[in-house]
């Protein structure tokens, strides 16, 4: 996920077991760059040919949570997380 600081991307794999406390297995983050912060942020207001700019930003976007959830499976295997 990613909030309204708009710092980066967060992740984990969290084992919400009923009959067991929950617990974070693994976590793993990327932090946008300063260009890609600047250009989130000048989304926010109507501007030249925003609608084409939102659907970069959103294909950037999808590529940092890949590369989040890699990493987290990355970090499982080597854990032998199931």
């Amino acid at each position: 996920m990613s909030g309204t600081s708009l710092d980066g991307v967060d992740g984990v794999i969290a084992d919400l077991s009923i009959d067991a406390p929950s617990l974070v297995r693994a976590a793993a983050s990327e932090p946008f760059d300063a260009d890609f912060k600047a250009e989130l942020l000048s989304l926010n207001s109507p501007g030249h040919n925003e609608l084409h700019r939102a659907a970069l930003a959103a294909n950037q976007l999808a590529g940092v949570y890949a590369r989040v959830v890699e990493r987290l499976l990355q970090i499982a295997a080597v854990q032998g997380i199931h």
